[in-house]
């Protein structure tokens, strides 16, 4: 049975940190998570998704899904992975969309490769969430993989399970902000861009993935977090931001 809502206590021995787009960057990831002084024993680490496709390790990142410290909610290209495997239908792409967007490492498993795909990670990439919230009382925050446009108070496994496709593919709400309107400065998160209306009533704070930003975008209390890593090019990178940092810039503005 899918799980659309998820949440999660708050962590009181530790830091959580977010983490945009993996989609198979695997070493990108450990590094930052070295610079950041990353503790797996208390420290967590929340995915907005894809954690799969278009990078040098899939299978790497899948494995993460292993770890207690790794809590990840599910991107559009994990639900295609698991159309194509027909482990979970779709009415907004076909079955084989994967393979024409990064996919192949598919075809290239070895046999033990492929056995621990289906016996071990897909089960639990099969019990991953929709949207993970974090329950810190004022400083609650939410992870979802393209937008979250529902108000807390509406945020339910049954309002979500109707809205996957939004959840997972929609660009509706970052392409409503206009750029030329966006107030750039440099902060300690990096490059951010805040739209005219950063936050909306009712919703707390969300980091969202999905649709690769030269910066940080903060636009109707969501936090775009998608670098665009797997490009490895000078402008892109893959962000790692501690959430009570985040939360500290973003509310004193």
């Amino acid at each position: 049975m899918t799980t659309f809502h998820r949440t999660l206590p708050a962590n009181t021995t530790g830091r959580d940190f977010v983490v945009g787009d993996l989609h198979g960057c695997l070493d990108l990831l450990e590094n930052a998570l070295e610079r950041q002084g990353f503790d797996k024993q208390f420290d967590r680490l929340l995915s907005v998704g894809d954690l799969i496709d278009r990078g040098p390790d899939s299978l790497g990142c899948l494995r993460l899904l292993r770890e207690a410290w790794f809590h990840a909610v599910v991107g559009n290209h994990e639900d295609m992975l698991l159309s194509y495997l027909s482990l979970r239908d779709s009415d907004y792409h076909p079955p084989r969309a994967i393979l024409n967007n990064g996919g192949q490492w598919i075809a290239r498993l070895t046999p033990d490769e492929h056995n621990e795909l289906h016996q071990d990670l897909l089960p639990r990439l099969l019990t991953l969430p929709y949207v993970i919230t974090v329950d810190n009382g004022l400083s609650t925050f939410h992870v979802a993989h393209a937008e979250l446009p529902l108000a807390d108070k509406d945020l339910s496994e049954s309002r979500l399970s109707h809205m996957a496709a939004a959840l997972t593919w929609s660009r509706l709400l970052i392409s409503g902000a206009r750029s030329d309107l966006w107030h750039k400065r440099q902060t300690s998160l990096g490059t951010l861009a805040t739209s005219p209306k950063p936050w909306k009533t009712g919703m707390a704070l969300r980091f969202v993935g999905h649709t690769p930003l030269p910066n940080l975008v903060m636009h109707r209390s969501h936090l775009f977090i998608d670098g665009g890593a797997f490009l490895r090019e000078e402008s892109t990178c893959l962000h790692v931001i501690e959430v009570a940092h985040a939360q500290r810039l973003l509310l004193n503005d």
